[in-house]
């Protein structure tokens, strides 16, 4: 398996964010090509260092970081990233690895 992961920033309107991340961004990433599995979160800070957290965690599985790359350059991965200043005009940062342990 591969992992892609979106991290987001803190948001100048949190409530606008999660209100069009969650009813149209969402729904528009799943259905990428390729994609076997996705999740999401709004991440709380935990232990003492407490600080800034990234307001908003994607994670999506792909059988392969070729599955990822293609899924990533077909169109609708394309409308998928041009849609990311509609909700969040900071932008996101994005990685991806291949999935090891259980």
């Amino acid at each position: 398996m591969h992992a892609m992961v979106v991290l987001y920033p803190q948001p100048d309107d949190p409530q606008a964010f999660r209100d069009y991340y969650v009813s149209k961004h969402v729904p528009l990433a799943a259905q990428l090509p390729g994609l076997v599995s996705y999740r999401y979160g709004f991440p709380s800070p935990l232990g003492p260092a407490g600080g800034d957290t990234h307001f908003c965690i994607f994670e999506a599985l792909f059988e392969s970081a070729e599955a990822m790359a293609a899924a990533l350059k077909s169109p609708l991965g394309r409308e998928v990233a041009a849609d990311v200043p509609n909700y969040s005009p900071k932008g996101a940062s994005l990685m991806h690895y291949e999935v090891a342990g259980q």
